[in-house]
């Protein structure tokens, strides 16, 4: 049975080079389950790892951020998504990527949540016992002006 969540990336159609390249993380709950989703290394709780895929013209670029590491989580590291819910996240690539003009810069999200748990009382629930969801959704692409 999959998760029953998806994700769409949202963004406008050009940015201008050094300022904010803010793009709009969603995150739905299409599934007749209750679903608490660990919002570590999901846009969720802001980029704090190599969580997108930057390629601008062809080229991939490099994550300049920090890289977390982490033991167990607390209960509180889990969002609650009822059935038919959903949750949004704004971040700022430019914060984290150095991004050149370009005519075509494609982002898509790596697609993992690393733990979804389907029941209140199993959380939190340990790093040797969760269970990771690769979850559907979408690419977009701009272009970063001068």
């Amino acid at each position: 049975m999959g998760s029953g969540l998806t994700y769409q990336l949202l963004t406008r159609d050009q940015y201008v080079r050094g300022r904010p390249t803010v793009i709009t993380f969603r995150i739905e709950n299409t599934g007749a389950r209750e679903s608490w989703i660990l919002t570590w290394y999901t846009p969720l709780e802001g980029i704090r790892g190599k969580i997108f895929e930057v390629v601008c013209n062809g080229q991939t670029l490099p994550y300049e951020g920090r890289m977390v590491k982490r033991g167990d989580p607390a209960a509180d590291d889990y969002l609650h998504l009822a059935p038919g819910g959903s949750a949004t996240a704004d971040v700022d690539l430019a914060e984290v990527y150095t991004l050149p003009p370009c005519d075509e810069c494609a982002v898509s999200f790596r697609g993992t949540i690393r733990d979804v748990v389907y029941e209140s009382q199993l959380l939190p629930r340990p790093m040797d016992r969760h269970e990771p969801a690769e979850i559907p959704g979408n690419s977009v692409s701009f272009r970063i002006v001068e």
